[in-house]
């Protein structure tokens, strides 16, 4: 099995996907997130900024309703959510990803579905992270009945992965061809 260092480097030696179908698998992995009862019944949505590689779930805010909207904001060590009104609310923060401005913070109770990135996931939801533990600390800080779901192209799907005692399993891993597993 491989270690988590080295399914990192994995999938990061893939070759960068073309913008268009970057663009076209994202549409499809947000189209498949929105017929899921875990969004429709979902009333406060943590989302997250994509880097190059990831899935842009912001197609989803075409499907906001009435939901809250929050995102990550790393704080130190840890992420703290914060709601936000539209997505020219989110700016260049911690290792050049956008984040609100800490201005209207999140009511971690209020929080139904937390949508989260990853360099790889299990079909069974053992997710890989960047590295650093920010996801596992979040995670581990929500009340266990919000909804945890992985975000990934199908590419990054491994079969195993190595688990620690920090790891948090996501509840559902859902890629451009709907959800995995």
């Amino acid at each position: 099995m491989a270690t988590k260092r080295e399914l990192r480097q994995a999938i990061r030696a893939l070759p960068p996907l073309p913008p268009d179908q970057r663009g076209d698998m994202s549409a499809r992995l947000c189209a498949a997130i929105v017929a899921l009862p875990a969004w429709t019944q979902a009333r406060c949505v943590a989302l997250f900024a994509p880097l190059g590689g990831e899935p842009d779930v912001e197609g989803l805010w075409a499907h906001r309703g009435e939901r809250e909207m929050v995102y990550p904001r790393v704080e130190g060590e840890y992420i703290s959510l914060y709601a936000v009104e539209s997505l020219h609310e989110l700016v260049p923060g911690a290792f050049g990803i956008r984040e609100p401005v800490p201005r209207h913070p999140a009511f971690m109770l209020s929080v139904d579905l937390v949508v989260i990135p990853g360099v790889a996931f299990t079909r069974q939801g053992a997710r890989c992270g960047r590295g650093k533990g920010y996801y596992d600390r979040l995670l581990a800080s929500l009340p266990p009945a919000v909804m945890k779901m992985g975000v990934c192209f199908e590419r990054q799907i491994v079969e195993e992965m190595p688990l620690e005692a920090h790891d948090i399993l996501m509840d559902l891993v859902v890629t451009e061809n709907g959800v995995a597993g």
